[in-house]
């Protein structure tokens, strides 16, 4: 039997999460989930393809259904998927997982799209920045004093050095500086200084010749400073670079060669350099994490971008901004905000800045509602936390439980939570009372308090 390791997530959320299209049926075809990267990439509003059955949109389902008798996997299937408007080509995986009822199978199809995938690889490679100043939302005087600073900066070699909390958009601004600037046709080459593993980071950076280690590459491997010359790296997280590697990335700054490790060539770079930290340097400079000559020589043009909770006047188009691209992302409607409900989100402080009022909207538009409860400017994240309790189970639970049987338990917990009302509990999971009802009705649930389906 295979198993989903789903911590702390419930089936549908978990589907949902995945970055491809994704689709579950039976062996008859029959569509019992799709989430809504599928439905965006195929153009069906969620009623239409929940009628639909698997023949009706791809061609070659009966050769995919005779297989998996053979096989529980099949991947990196090139086959064409009716969509609302055309024939698309779509890259296929097929993963069968069988219930508890040995000789009962559901099916997860997972679709990639082949020009996105390749689209998207290209953009990776050349390292492309997307963002620009005209894409920042903000009113508030000093941010936008900031931006002006900031385009005034754009076109020097000099280097930058972001400071802000987390979540303040400090990427958005370096690719902002970027675009910007003379050298927006190159490459924007973004390293994150903490997510690289401390043995790797020097190869990563300055690259390496062939027999430098162990299963190095034939021919060696450019580094991240070569690969963005003529362009502009840009160095998250440059507080957490290990000492020993802040006096190499120093050497590279001032003398403008890199060293690959294992050679002895010096390659001139043509690169500007922009950091950024959520970490006080002055204060990691005087416990000596991060060394002094390092720090003035990126200190040069600094950028301090101001918490959300100094910037109260751009929280009400923030709010609208992310309420309308979520809402089109997630294929729902938007929710409507009282005054008063504004009025609390902009008293409240946002720790989390842009990235936790952002999350915040999602979770007002999945749950289709707004809990005066849920906005005292004490409690957001409590109140998420509770909210989401009904669909959050034990760790070890989930490990072992198989896609039916977690599906039924995700569907007993939202209907013990909304007390046996099934319409709010097929409001809360996204579905119409009568798919709930023929899921009750598969899985046997019983509730005291349930309702009953009224054609029964």
């Amino acid at each position: 039997m295979i198993n989903l390791n789903s911590s702390k997530q419930s089936f549908e959320g978990f589907l949902e999460s995945i970055p491809e299209g994704i689709m579950v049926c039976n062996t008859y075809g029959e569509i019992k989930f799709v989430n809504t990267t599928l439905l965006e990439i195929t153009g069906y509003s969620p009623k239409f393809i929940m009628n639909m059955n698997m023949e009706d949109m791809l061609d070659n389902w009966g050769n995919i259904i005779d297989n998996i008798h053979n096989t529980n996997i099949q991947e990196n299937i090139e086959t064409a998927v009716k969509s609302i408007n055309n024939i698309l080509k779509l890259n296929l995986s097929i993963y069968v997982l069988y219930t508890e009822k040995m000789d009962d199978r559901i099916i997860i199809v997972v679709f990639k799209e082949i020009k996105k995938e390749r689209k998207l690889e290209e953009k990776r490679l050349k390292g492309r920045a997307i963002y620009t100043f005209d894409k920042i939302i903000g009113k508030n005087e000093n941010f936008l004093k900031i931006i002006e600073y900031s385009k005034k900066i754009a076109n020097s070699k000099s280097t930058i050095l972001i400071t802000g909390e987390s979540g303040t958009g400090k990427e958005i601004f370096a690719q902002a500086i970027h675009n910007y600037s003379d050298r927006k046709e190159n490459v924007f080459m973004a390293v994150n200084c903490g997510a690289i593993p401390e043995k790797l980071i020097e190869s990563e950076l300055f690259g390496y010749e062939e027999g430098a280690f162990t299963g190095a590459k034939k021919g060696g491997n450019p580094g991240k400073f070569e690969m963005a010359s003529g362009g502009t790296i840009f160095l998250d997280e440059i507080g957490e670079m290990p000492v020993e590697m802040q006096v190499k990335l120093l050497r590279v700054i001032e003398e403008e060669v890199v060293v690959r490790i294992g050679g002895y060539k010096q390659t001139p770079i043509n690169v500007r350099i922009i950091a950024a930290t959520n970490k006080n340097l002055k204060e990691e400079v005087e416990n000596g994490n991060f060394r002094r000559d390092l720090f003035y020589r990126l200190n040069v043009l600094p950028i301090h971008l101001p918490s959300l909770k100094d910037r109260k006047d751009d929280i009400c188009l923030l709010v609208d901004y992310y309420m309308n691209r979520i809402s089109r992302k997630l294929n729902k409607r938007k929710v409507e905000i009282t005054d008063g409900q504004m009025n609390k989100l902009v008293q409240y402080d946002w720790p989390g800045n842009i990235r936790e009022l952002e999350n915040v909207i999602e979770f007002f538009i999945n749950i289709e509602r707004i809990d005066e409860s849920a906005i005292e400017t004490d409690s957001l994240y409590k109140e998420r936390k509770r909210e989401g309790s009904y669909i959050c189970y034990d760790e070890d639970f989930m490990f072992n439980m198989n896609l039916e049987s977690l599906e039924k338990s995700h569907i007993e917990n939202v209907i013990k939570k909304f007390k046996g009302n099934v319409t709010l509990a097929a409001k809360a999971m996204g579905i119409g009372r009568n798919t709930l009802y023929r899921k009750i009705k598969k899985y046997n649930i019983y509730c005291s308090t349930l309702e009953h389906d009224p054609k029964t």
